[in-house]
């Protein structure tokens, strides 16, 4: 299965969302005017399609909802409130066996909200803004309709959600072997994770500093008694971090890899933290942990307990 991240008509009104709610779909516009009696195939729609006046680029997103989004597949998709929701690909009505999920749904509500191409949905909104990672809040800053989100730590993530929303085990997490707990943090979560601990130790981050294109680290921090600066580095999965570079910074430097692959000789003003630091703040602190890290430390240690 796969996970993919929708913009519902973000230029439209909020009927388009109320609209997928109610009909418990997902999907884009692009219609066409023909209306035979039967549901349009593909080829069907493909030809009408190509009569009207949609650009290449139009009809290309309609055919990647078509070619890839398949059943159990997941989305995830937020409202013109910024509320997110995750929603399970479902069969074609009346055809379970369908490998594609796409469907030319022609109804009048349907084109005022200016949505035809769908996929039935089981559609869930999320709790909390802090269940959502941010590596999906991420994926919504491209204008592009549709994409996938490849990352795994996502894919897992998303899965543990949904199992969780609905009370099930839908999606067999059981099977993994690993459970170490910073193997399901993405990057974007583990970051936050050593900014709050920081926080948390008296460093107060500067906002503005953590941006994307920073080459050399994630963000600047000031020590609110003795008003000392830091910068700060973070690597999550396996990706080492030198600690021998960072002589020529006079700031304080912290450094965090979640495995503890450290290399090199760390200078003086290099301060490593070790991840059974962070395991061991996450244990003792959880109630101010994001829901999206809660998520997982109970679902590990429910998966240790049960190894055990």
């Amino acid at each position: 299965m796969r996970v993919y991240r929708l913009h519902i008509r973000p230029g439209a009104g909020q009927n388009s969302f109320e609209y997928c709610l109610k009909q418990q779909v997902l999907g884009v516009g692009w219609q066409v005017s023909v209306k035979p009696k039967e549901k349009l195939t593909w080829e069907q729609y493909e030809k009408a399609a190509s009569k009207a006046s949609f650009g290449p680029k139009d009809i290309s997103r309609v055919r990647y909802l078509h070619d890839n989004v398949k059943p159990k597949d997941l989305i995830w998709t937020r409202d013109k409130k910024g509320k997110y929701y995750l929603a399970q690909v479902r069969s074609t009505k009346g055809n379970r066996r369908a490998e594609s999920a796409w469907e030319y749904l022609d109804t009048p509500d349907g084109r005022e909200a200016d949505i035809a191409n769908v996929v039935r949905c089981r559609i869930l909104q999320v709790p909390q803004a802090d269940d959502v990672t941010g590596k999906i809040v991420a994926c919504f800053r491209p204008s592009r309709t549709i994409q996938s989100i490849s990352d795994e730590t996502t894919v897992l993530y998303s899965q543990l959600l949904w199992n969780q929303l609905t009370g099930s085990e839908e999606y067999k997490l059981s099977q993994i072997e690993l459970w170490d707990i910073f193997s399901f943090l993405d990057a974007e979560t583990t970051e936050d994770l050593v900014f709050i601990y920081l926080q948390y130790n008296g460093w107060i981050v500067v906002p503005n500093s953590r941006k994307a294109d920073t080459m050399t680290y994630e963000f600047i921090a000031i020590h609110k008694k003795t008003h000392n600066r830091a910068i700060v580095q973070v690597k999550s999965g396996h990706t080492q971090l030198a600690t021998d570079i960072w002589g020529d910074f006079e700031e304080k430097v912290f450094l965090f890899q979640a495995h503890g692959h450290y290399t090199g000789v760390p200078t003086a003003n290099v301060i490593q933290i070790d991840p059974k630091t962070i395991e061991q703040f996450m244990a003792s602190e959880i109630e101010i942990m994001p829901n999206a890290i809660r998520r997982w430390i109970d679902f590990v240690a429910k998966m240790n307990l049960a190894g055990a």
